[in-house]
């Protein structure tokens, strides 16, 4: 099924068992190559979101990722084309030492043991963490753990790249290395976080969660310079623009 959208939702939501609304009513479509920030406040339902678009939670609506329905039975594939960065990196690493990580996803997906070895080498490169190629898991300290998360990812080289508050955890090099890397990918992007410096330094375009649903949708330069809307919504302003407003 062709589409022009690479993530699509029509009317999606979630709700508890008590029927506690998460999210409602969110319809929004992000082409491919898009590169999207998701913000708003604690409880807004951004992490609850990315979730659903990996099929870790049931939904409500349509959601449509590469032009299939995220349900049961589409699971697998819609799983080789969605790569997702956990919020606490301890829940994307599980084996001994980071190699052992990076090699278990290509490895159940049949790859070769010569194409396992190009695609690790790729993702440590692309990180410039070659250094910890064969440390253990349990020595490493958070940033580390949160840069090996996100190779593990990159060595599944799906077309959609979803990450949950990416930027924890991150000593200020590791974070600008982080900013590099998501501004040279090609893929697909939603990155949800707090850190909206990052986000207007990684992203064209904002989605703004408040209430349970979408309060806006707009290039990033418009809602993040939007002082009024972002306090609405519990937030401030970048601290770049707010500094930039300072010396002007």
């Amino acid at each position: 099924m062709m589409t022009e959208y690479a993530i699509e939702l029509n009317n999606a939501g979630f709700s508890y068992v008590n029927d506690t609304p998460v999210l409602s009513g969110i319809s929004v479509g992000i082409r491919d190559g898009e590169a999207v920030g998701l913000i708003g406040a604690n409880g807004a339902g951004k992490s609850t979101l990315l979730k659903i678009l990996t099929g870790l939670l049931p939904h409500e609506g349509s959601v449509q990722i590469c032009g299939m329905e995220v349900e049961k039975k589409n699971l697998p594939s819609v799983r080789k084309k969605v790569g997702f960065v956990f919020q606490d990196p301890d829940s994307q690493l599980f084996m001994p030492t980071v190699y052992d990580d990076l090699a278990f996803g290509p490895r159940n997906y049949g790859c070769s043991a010569e194409e396992t070895e190009r695609r690790i080498d790729r993702a440590l490169e692309r990180l410039d963490i070659e250094h910890l190629r064969t440390k253990q898991t349990i020595r490493m300290s958070g940033g580390e753990k949160r840069m090996a998360g996100i190779a593990t990812i990159l060595t599944m080289e799906p077309e959609i790249i979803l990450l949950d508050e990416p930027s924890i955890t991150l000593d200020p090099c590791n974070r600008r290395r982080l900013i590099e890397i998501l501004n040279e990918m090609t893929e697909t992007r939603v990155i949800a976080s707090h850190d909206l410096d990052m986000i207007m330094e990684t992203c064209d375009r904002v989605i703004l969660m408040d209430g349970h649903t979408i309060r806006a949708d707009g290039s990033a330069r418009d809602i993040l310079t939007d002082e009024e809307l972002l306090a609405s919504c519990h937030l401030e302003m970048p601290y770049c623009l707010q500094r930039a407003r300072w010396h002007s």
